[in-house]
């Protein structure tokens, strides 16, 4: 994405890195202000374009929390990319969606 985007900007999240145990709310919490100041740090004023999000299993879940605390970004969501992420579940779960044929 780097040698496509070389102006972009990239954030590789820690603010769960060592505290996945607990609530994804608050999960999504941390993620949001570790956004925000992000944000605030490298993109001042309206130097910000896009943001996109990319997450593997449970960080989609974290970045779906995340979501509705970065509203005043909304105007800036571009992507948001999971990959593995348990939406609607995990498979032990009965889900009447999938046995719907």
């Amino acid at each position: 994405i780097a040698l496509l985007y070389p102006d972009a900007v990239f954030l590789c999240s820690n603010a769960n890195e060592e505290n996945t145990e607990g609530d994804i709310k608050e999960m999504g919490i941390r993620l949001a202000q570790e956004v925000v100041n992000y944000i605030c740090d490298w993109c001042p004023g309206s130097a910000l374009g896009r943001l996109s999000f990319v997450a593997h299993s449970l960080g989609g879940l974290i970045v779906r929390a995340a979501l509705p605390l970065l509203q005043e970004y909304s105007g800036k969501f571009f992507t948001f990319l999971t990959l593995s992420s348990p939406h609607i579940g995990y498979m032990y779960n009965s889900n009447k969606l999938f046995e719907a044929g």
